[in-house]
């Protein structure tokens, strides 16, 4: 296990109660669940799942779900939370351990932007996506999240500082253990995604209630 798993795997349990306590969580929560009222029938992948809430979440309306993430720690507490589901130990830098063209639904929810690398997990999302199959990318706004916020006089948010904004890098974080986040621009992710034969068909910039400024990115591709 590299490093950055390792991280994950020592945040799993704050994490997750950093997440439950979370009005961010919340808002991401209420996104997914206006954009999924069904499944039923459908296979879904839930690519970086986590602690297996959104897993679980498919399951109920219907889909035919597998959760995977490469934390074993995660996966314990995804488990224990959620018996009735299939979670699998899947390191997402690797060749993903599923047959060609077998999903509808691929659900990768803020799970890139804490990845070193990319590149080879669009191709292996466009190999294991059916053609015409959706593709439901979510993370953090790479434009806002890691600007800081400029204040008026009464200590009012109004508006966030950026620089850097088009170069990639990592920062360290430590709000629930040591992990990485690695900051690319939308370019990035929309490039990938254009090789790897996705289409672009819708994309979300949902205001967090913060001086106008969105917390996430949500872009959606059909495979052609």
């Amino acid at each position: 296990m590299d490093q950055n798993l390792k991280n994950w795997d020592l945040s799993a349990e704050r994490y997750q109660a950093v997440q439950a306590a979370n009005r961010d969580s919340d808002n991401n929560e209420k996104l997914v669940r206006a954009r999924f009222r069904t499944l039923q029938g459908q296979r879904v992948l839930d690519v970086g799942c986590g602690y297996g809430q959104y897993t679980d979440y498919f399951r109920r309306i219907g889909g035919e779900v597998i959760g995977c993430d490469g934390a074993p720690a995660m996966l314990a507490l995804a488990r224990r939370d959620y018996p009735d589901c299939r979670f699998d130990l899947v390191d997402l830098m690797e060749r993903l351990p599923y047959e060609d063209h077998s999903f509808d639904l691929l659900f990768c929810n803020q799970v890139l932007m804490d990845l070193p690398e990319v590149d080879r997990l669009f191709a292996e999302f466009s190999r294991v996506l059916k053609s015409g199959g959706i593709l439901y990318l979510a993370i953090v706004h790479p434009m806002t999240y890691p600007g800081k916020w400029v204040e008026d006089e009464n200590g009012v948010k109004i508006a966030k500082q950026i620089g850097n904004y088009t170069k990639t890098y990592s920062i360290t974080h430590t709000f629930c253990g040591v992990t990485n986040h690695y900051h690319r621009p939308v370019s990035v992710y929309l490039n990938l995604a254009a090789d790897a034969r996705f289409r672009l068909v819708r994309m979300e910039e949902p205001d967090n209630g913060d001086a106008g400024m969105p917390l996430f990115l949500v872009m959606e591709f059909r495979k052609d």
